[in-house]
């Protein structure tokens, strides 16, 4: 373990540089140099190093509260489970007092990217079908146009081929009548004609009789 060195002379060289806070997390669960933790907080000046505060989180969780960050540290315990061959029992995680919600992981926040662009894709399929459609709704519209113009020309074309035709009817029975007219006409004719051989017969058989 490397915790010797952690809590001397890597503590001491950051004293020396000016870093304000230093946490010390133990993922493998085996309690921070024995001391029953897994987590440390120190707060370090050039001159001092002080522990920094525990508190408990609405989680049940006990945590280490970060002046720096306005954030506590806590230790939870990974998911999912360990994998074979892994040693990392452990995670640490930051909880923010501001929002009462802990900070994503770099695993949740990947899970959130990877959900957001599914979300978009989604989307993004969702317009181009709604695109495709609308085209297709359009395209429908205009060819129900091209069919009803259509059919009012038809019937435009069918009403006057039927006033041709009464036209035509009327025609023909003028011509009918005018017909009927011509044969009545002809055969009053006849019949005057008859009317007068009849009449010039009667004469001559007079004549003859007085001669």
């Amino acid at each position: 373990s490397t915790w010797k060195h952690d809590l001397g002379r890597k503590l001491d060289c950051y004293q020396r540089i000016g870093v304000r806070e230093c946490l010390l997390f133990d993922a493998t669960g085996e309690n921070l140099a024995g001391t029953g933790k897994e987590l440390w907080g120190f707060a370090l000046t050039p001159e001092r190093r002080t522990p920094l505060g525990e508190e408990v989180l609405p989680n049940g969780a006990r945590g280490v509260r970060s002046a720096v960050l306005g954030l506590v540290a806590y230790v939870a315990e990974r998911e999912p489970p360990l994998a074979p061959g892994e040693i990392w029992a452990l995670t640490m995680r930051w909880h923010d007092p501001a929002t009462g919600a802990d900070i994503p992981d770099y695993e949740e926040q990947h899970a959130e990217v990877q959900a957001a662009k599914a979300v978009a894709q989604t989307a993004e399929t969702e317009a181009r079908t709604a695109k495709a459609e609308a085209q297709a709704a359009k395209i429908e519209a205009r060819t129900a146009k091209a069919e009803a113009q259509a059919a009012k020309t038809e019937a435009r074309t069918a009403k006057a081929e039927a006033q041709a035709a009464k036209a035509e009817a009327q025609t023909s029975k003028a011509e009918a009548q005018t017909a009927k007219a011509d044969v009545q006409a002809a055969k009053a004719e006849a019949q005057a004609a008859q009317r007068r051989s009849a009449e010039l017969e009667e004469q001559l058989r007079r004549l003859r009789t007085r001669s």
